[in-house]
């Protein structure tokens, strides 16, 4: 074989590694004529290579490859680490205390979401509350005093002799 033939020979190895047609064709070219339009398909020339320019293509592709390789196997192994990690419990006090440390935490940060009322609204509502309170101790007072005056009255038949307390 001639030099130029094994140029053409690599040229087709390396296009065949690289998954290259022969000899790719670019878009088509445009010439316009007064009367009519045609189109011509321009034919790019391949690039022609020396056997030792393709070997040193095919080691770099190698390379290129190996690292590829290299990286999936990387975080194939991390992936599956990880997955181990989870599948693995720690001690239980260190779950306990992990989930602790999470509750207080969120306890924390809804508490500084709290709205505070000033000093003057606790007392106002603290008045409104007690006077509630003494309110309905009136009424369960009076609803007391008239059960025990039915009581009394049932059981004895007159109210004669009869104290409230």
């Amino acid at each position: 074989m001639g030099s130029k033939s094994k140029r053409r020979h690599a040229q087709k190895q390396y296009n065949r590694a690289q998954n290259k047609p022969a000899a790719e064709t670019a878009n088509a070219a445009v010439v316009e004529n007064a009367d009519t339009v045609a189109t011509e398909p321009t034919v790019s020339t391949p690039v022609v290579m020396t056997p030792k320019e393709f070997r040193q293509a095919e080691k770099e592709r190698a390379k290129q490859a190996k690292l590829a390789r290299k990286e999936e196997a990387k975080k194939a192994a991390e992936k599956a680490k990880d997955k181990k990690d989870k599948e693995r419990k720690p001690f239980f006090l260190v779950r306990f205390f992990k989930w602790l440390w999470r509750g207080l935490t969120s306890v924390f940060s809804e508490l500084k979401k709290v709205h505070w009322p000033t000093p003057k609204q606790v007392f106002k509502a603290t008045g409104i509350v007690l006077g509630i309170v003494v309110l309905f101790s009136i009424v369960l007072l009076v609803v007391w005093i008239l059960f025990g005056l039915l009581h009394y009255l049932l059981v004895n038949g007159s109210l004669s002799g009869w104290s409230a307390f």
